[in-house]
């Protein structure tokens, strides 16, 4: 027969343990605090820590608002080609070009002298395909090279060939198709393409619109720009925001849109946990928990609201915290952190609404107390409801 001396004892001890056994979404309230060995410092020193994990900081107003002007939608922080001018009309290899050869009168070497029922003093020579050689041939002339040349330039030494032999001539060179001056348009597009520059030229906006535009929302989008052996990459939204970055096209370019979301995960007592994609190139806390189902009003401790992130030093630095690294070596770029927020207070809400969530963050919500002492009591009464059963076994 078992004693109720015997069953009280065994729930105190359950009771000492109850923390590490009970069920739980991620670390206990204090546990998080507890472990962060590097301490950030504004003001007041801090005792040296002899091991590096990672550093806890509660969000301040300077916190938020020094992080806030690093945005991965910057248009500094992307590099990208500066050309502002759409390049000069070239002739290029595959292009089918038009001469047509003037005289100021009849009796020349084109128009004969008997020419006069002709509607005009001139001669259209057949339309010749620039092939490798980057050559056309013109009579009396010889052959002439036209490829990476503008049409005026090559009219002008047609004429000056011919000054010798024709009266006065002039040359007329025109484009009549145009097959070495193209573009590609390739990945997440209504329809991938490759075609040809108009005359007046295009730039990457109009090329990824002629080919359909992305398929996905513009903030889930990069744009990959291949010229020249080379590539720069930046987000579509900002092409459309920086008229800078929307630069002519060159004949040969291509350009890669695909998608690329960001993503940040949620976990602990909020209304839903898991992954979710930015619904917008910029994401503030509160949206973030919003979009997770806010926080689980049976569950959550709204002053246990904490992000996990690798944050630049520099950053950090310019937001007024320093650290202590103790006996450890100090990082050279970034700092394991665990930021803070305080929802129990008003102010713990305007700052969610100023401190923005990165790429790949994590959110983490923890339990109110009451919520593990609930756990608690759940598993005891459990238990005791065992024991209790075993006992009336054993008596009967």
């Amino acid at each position: 027969m078992f004693s109720m001396h015997r069953l009280i004892g065994g729930l105190v001890l359950l009771s000492l343990s109850a923390c590490d056994t009970l069920p739980a979404s991620g670390p206990h309230q204090g546990e998080i605090s507890g472990g962060a060995t590097v301490k950030a410092v504004s003001d007041e020193p801090v005792a040296k820590s002899a091991k590096l994990r990672y550093a806890l900081v509660d969000v301040t107003e300077p916190v938020a608002e020094e992080l806030a002007k690093r945005q991965l939608f910057d248009a500094e922080a992307w590099s990208w080609p500066k050309d502002t001018e759409s390049p000069f009309l070239t002739v290029s290899v595959g292009d089918t070009v038009a001469i047509t050869l003037y005289e100021s009168q009849s009796g020349g070497l084109f128009v004969p002298s008997e020419a006069g029922v002709r509607p005009g003093n001139f001669v259209n020579l057949p339309p010749q395909t620039i092939d490798k050689t980057g050559q056309i041939s013109i009579p009396y002339a010889g052959q002439i090279k036209v490829v990476g040349r503008t049409l005026d330039d090559i009219s002008q030494e047609i004429s000056e060939r011919l000054g010798y032999r024709a009266i006065e001539p002039q040359a007329v060179v025109s484009i009549t198709a145009r097959r070495g001056a193209e573009v590609s348009v390739i990945g997440e597009v209504g329809d991938p393409t490759r075609y040809t520059l108009s005359l007046g030229g295009e730039r990457i906006l109009d090329a990824i619109a002629r080919a359909g535009g992305p398929r996905f929302p513009g903030h889930e989008m990069l744009v990959t720009l291949q010229r020249g052996g080379k590539e720069w990459t930046v987000p579509f939204d900002l092409l459309v925001t920086d008229p800078e970055k929307n630069i002519p096209l060159k004949p040969e370019d291509t350009i890669y849109a695909f998608r690329d979301p960001l993503f940040y995960q949620a976990f602990g007592a909020s209304g839903f946990r898991g992954g979710y994609t930015f619904p917008k190139r910029t994401l503030t806390v509160s949206e973030a928990i919003g979009q997770a189902g806010g926080l689980d009003d049976g569950r959550a401790d709204p002053a246990e609201v904490y992000l996990f992130r690798h944050e630049n030093l520099d950053d950090l630095s310019k937001a007024g915290l320093s650290f202590d690294f103790g006996e450890e070596t100090p990082p050279e770029e970034t700092l394991p952190v665990v930021f803070k927020l305080n929802l129990r207070k008003a102010d713990g809400f305007f700052l969610a609404q100023k401190f923005h969530v990165r790429d790949e963050d994590i959110i983490y919500i923890g339990n109110a107390e009451s919520v593990e002492f609930t756990k608690f009591l759940g598993v005891t009464g459990l238990t005791s409801a065992t024991k209790i059963t075993t006992q009336n076994a054993i008596q009967q």
